[in-house]
């Protein structure tokens, strides 16, 4: 499940004002790591009500835990990065940022007509993350970013920005927000991998009663469920292939959050 460190509280004034968790909306941020800058504009914000918050934008994303007077930060590094694994040290806030030596982290609210046009130009539907130990940042997205028929649904880095990687669930299918026309189906042939194909086609019907929440299977009508074989193998590198297969019994089968944020 995906994994946010508690922090104790701060009030933030003259920050982002916090809400609850998870409820991301869009920001302008800064994210300056050993004088490179990673992140500069429009990202996306959560806080929690202890003024903890996330930032992510296309490839980078960071935490910041508040601790009292001072916070702990960490950052992804590396795009392909499933989490914040990568430590920035103890930082403290200047006005909309928390600095140190090494890195400076800023997150500024828009103004009024930005943040509507930033609103209304978010995608519909639900990004698909498994519910699996160290998958926290991981989404399930068309291989390569190809929104295209044929293409191959994997479970990648998730993009910061969330913009290309939403599902719509209409009752037995999974529409894709960003390919209109296409659902989630399976390939022809043995390995039965998870692909976009036409709606309404043979393999183009699949189910879940999964939340941001409550996580469950993604199965089908004939038995069969999504699964991840290399998320069982210590050193496969991104991206995992979907493959369609027997549902195992409840406990053992790989299960999936749907949020929209």
């Amino acid at each position: 499940m995906r994994m946010f460190a508690a922090a104790s509280a701060l009030a933030l004034a003259g920050f982002l004002s916090t809400g609850a968790f998870g409820a991301s909306r869009p920001a302008s941020c800064t994210l300056v790591v050993k004088g490179k800058t990673y992140i500069n504009g429009p990202c996306e914000f959560d806080a929690d009500k202890d003024g903890s918050f996330r930032i992510s934008a296309k490839d980078y994303f960071a935490y910041v835990n508040v601790t009292g007077k001072t916070a702990e930060a960490s950052w992804n590094a590396d795009p392909k990065a499933t989490h914040a694994h990568a430590p920035l040290g103890a930082l403290t806030r200047k006005g909309a940022c928390w600095e140190n030596a090494d890195a400076r982290i800023c997150a500024r609210d828009l103004p009024a007509t930005q943040k509507a046009a930033a609103l209304a130009a978010r995608p519909n539907g639900e990004y698909i993350y498994p519910d699996y130990s160290g998958a926290s940042q991981s989404c399930v997205i068309a291989r390569g970013g190809k929104w295209v028929e044929g293409a191959l649904l994997v479970l990648d880095t998730c993009p910061g920005d969330r913009s290309a990687n939403r599902f719509v669930r209409a009752g037995d299918a999974m529409k894709i927000d960003k390919a209109d026309g296409l659902c989630a189906g399976v390939a022809p042939g043995a390995k039965q991998l998870v692909v976009l194909q036409k709606c309404g086609g043979p393999g183009a019907a699949w189910t879940a009663s999964a939340s941001a929440t409550t996580s469950a299977a993604v199965r089908s009508a004939n038995g069969t469920c999504w699964t991840i074989p290399k998320m069982a193998v210590d050193d496969a590198k991104f991206p995992f292939e979907i493959v369609a297969a027997p549902c195992a019994k409840d406990d053992k089968q790989l299960k999936f959050f749907f949020e929209k944020s």
